[in-house]
């Protein structure tokens, strides 16, 4: 099955690098595919546009890079048209200097004007669209990221928080992460240390959040993590004869955190 990609890398092409060297490899750890027009340098022929069109079609996200190598007159075009169709798109936009050479001829003053006033255009443009624009490749390529688990609907760490920040529980704080591209939730409370005989704040396990976990499962998940919390107290707690026979602090050979599940 042809699976449509889920970001178009438009913009810039001919000898720069963006693509190779900062949104290719950020794509590839976050787990998003993607379609890369570019070609070696005149190797374009005509048949390539159809394929870039569908591409384009089919894609969730446009990423689109407009760098200070190019005119960039094309690229400036297709973004205000994907603007203007309300379509997704994360953008990043440099300005032409005042002594901008390109393919070795060195641009007119007034060249250099027009071309950065389409860039202006643009800009105010993405702004009216509540449109962010970037300065640099990285900072535009996580934000196709997030478009792009947007539309198909998975967690990220910004939707992770936000649902985070709707739930309370006096007491209780719970703590989004993100490792190695997983995402994790932890709890940290202030509870009675009972071997010292003190209150200190302690944070527990990792839970782990699916990048397909509805709002739901989030939610369930933060219960079922706030439940294994208080079990572990209520152990701690339990005598027999004055001892803990349901010790939580069981030793294992491991190097995780100590503390609360």
């Amino acid at each position: 099955m042809n699976i449509p990609p889920q970001v178009f890398l438009g913009g810039s092409c001919g000898s720069s690098r963006w693509r190779a060297e900062t949104a290719i490899p950020l794509l590839r750890e976050a787990g998003i595919t993607f379609h890369d027009p570019q070609l070696p340098e005149g190797s374009w022929t005509p048949e390539d546009q159809f394929a870039e069109m569908e591409a384009k079609a089919r894609a969730d996200v446009w990423l689109f890079v407009v760098t200070a190598e190019t005119r960039g007159v094309a690229a400036v075009a297709e973004c205000a048209y994907r603007i203007g169709q309300r379509g997704r798109l994360a953008l990043a936009l440099m300005d032409l200097p005042a002594d901008a050479v390109l393919g070795g001829v060195r641009l007119t003053p007034r060249e250099v004007d027009d071309l950065n006033r389409g860039r202006v255009f643009l800009r105010a443009m993405a702004r009216e669209h509540s449109v962010p624009v970037f300065e640099t490749v990285a900072e535009a390529t996580r934000h196709a990221v997030h478009l792009a688990r947007e539309a198909r609907g998975e967690l990220d760490l910004g939707c992770l928080r936000a649902v985070l920040q709707r739930v309370a529980l006096p007491g209780f704080e719970f703590i989004p992460e993100i490792i190695s591209g997983e995402l994790f939730v932890r709890i940290q409370r202030a509870e009675l240390d009972h071997e010292r005989g003190v209150v200190t704040p302690m944070l527990g396990r990792r839970w782990l959040i699916e990048r397909g976990a509805s709002e739901s499962d989030v939610v369930r998940t933060l219960l079922k993590a706030v439940l294994t919390w208080q079990e572990h107290e209520i152990r701690e707690q339990f005598l027999f004869e004055g001892r803990r026979v349901f010790d939580p602090h069981v030793a294992f050979p491991s190097h995780g955190d100590p503390g609360h599940p």
